[in-house]
């Protein structure tokens, strides 16, 4: 993909970016060199720039163009979060496209159930595990990739394809024209995690935008922020809430290898911007207890129990506990911990405040008061991104 090329659409696109593709060209033309991307392979970190990431994108586009892939259709998801889904989720939004995630915990009726309903003419299954899955449930679009092809080089479907090897030959075509609109609906997801009943709800850009906005505004969110995506697949919301509000603010987002390896690559990472669900902190609070010392063990035992149950922590609390504590499970910059859906119940609100850590809950009451209810966060937020 020539470079020229993004030049000349930053040059379209020039104004004020009205989808999500186009916030991803605006960034591209203010902050060409910034790190936009940053993802962990076979244990080394990758960094793509805002300018990469876009030429990326583009590229997808025209590749999914030459599949035939047009305003309207749809493009699905089943695995974990990888460079390749957030450049896929974009490439289809470019064209006017509607990405719909599915939940990796989806039954093989429920997954039969999506793409009966969905007609996804593109979908990516991470794994030889997630292409099993889809091609078990009936996927019949006009293309199946994966990212993983670890197991599937005897498959011989015609749909089937490496991402590598589909995205390879666009980077010879021109990027296409960017036909994202405002109103067009960027996002399809079923608000009870099922689709064998009740029709699926849809997210125009517009919305999206709004929605990232007002997150962007409460959690003061800016390019200096570092947001951090464990190896979990949540379905619509976090396209709906982080991904968009990665656009709008410019900060990095990073991705962790392995569901293994993300309290590691949190702690390398040291992000400031965290969200998950309420379970998502109860989860975190367990992995951080079990690494404390009983308080039979000793004074620093009985200092770190004081300091975590509603004790005083004093300086020597901070010194030789909360501080490495936060800074051992990659919470030592952490700014802004968000909670969605459902509030954290008191109990763990009160454990992350000792640590050091408010807890944020979004929506926010004068947002709800000010908005429609939102959809079932707390059921669809699985979580994508997470500590």
């Amino acid at each position: 993909m020539d470079s020229m090329n993004i030049d000349q659409l930053s040059q379209r696109e020039a104004g004020d970016p009205a989808s999500l593709p186009a916030h991803l060209v605006a960034q591209a033309q203010r902050r060409p060199a910034a790190v936009a991307l940053r993802f962990k392979r076979l244990g080394i970190w990758h960094e793509r720039s805002w300018r990469a990431l876009a030429v990326d994108v583009g590229a997808a586009a025209a590749a999914l163009e030459a599949d035939g892939f047009r305003a309207g259709d749809v493009l699905s998801l089943l695995g974990q979060p990888t460079p390749e889904a957030l450049v896929l989720m974009l490439a289809a939004q470019w064209l006017g496209g509607v990405v719909a995630p599915l939940d990796v915990a989806l039954s093989p009726d429920g997954l039969a159930a999506a793409l009966r309903e969905l007609e996804p003419r593109v979908v990516l299954g991470e794994d030889q595990e997630q292409v099993d899955r889809l091609l078990a449930a009936g996927f019949s679009g006009t293309r199946l990739l994966y990212a993983d092809g670890r197991g599937l080089h005897r498959y011989t479907e015609a749909a089937l394809m490496a991402y590598a090897d589909w995205a390879a030959p666009a980077a010879r075509r021109d990027v296409p024209v960017l036909r994202a609109r405002p109103t067009d609906s960027a996002l399809r997801y079923h608000t009870h995690g099922t689709w064998d009943g009740g029709a699926p709800g849809d997210a125009s850009h517009a919305e999206v935008l709004a929605a990232a906005a007002r997150l962007v505004r409460t959690a003061r969110l800016d390019a200096r922020d570092e947001a951090f995506a464990g190896r979990r697949f949540a379905p619509a919301s976090v396209v709906r809430y982080l991904v968009a509000a990665w656009l709008l603010g410019g900060f990095c987002f990073n991705i962790a290898e392995s569901p293994e390896s993300r309290d590691r690559d949190r702690r390398e990472i040291a992000p400031t911007l965290v969200l998950g669900s309420a379970q998502t902190y109860v989860r975190l609070r367990e992995r951080i207890v079990a690494r404390l010392p009983l308080p039979s063990e000793g004074w620093r035992g009985r200092l770190a129990q004081r300091a975590l149950t509603g004790g005083r922590a004093g300086w020597l609390a901070q010194l030789l506990i909360l501080r490495p504590l936060r800074d051992v499970v990659g919470l030592g910059r952490v700014r802004t911990a968000i909670v969605v859906g459902g509030a954290a119940q008191e109990d763990v609100v009160a454990f992350y405040r000792a640590l050091g850590v408010t807890l944020q809950p979004w929506p926010a009451a004068d947002v709800l008061a000010a908005a429609e209810a939102p959809d079932d966060l707390g059921r669809l937020l699985a979580v994508w991104v997470a500590p």
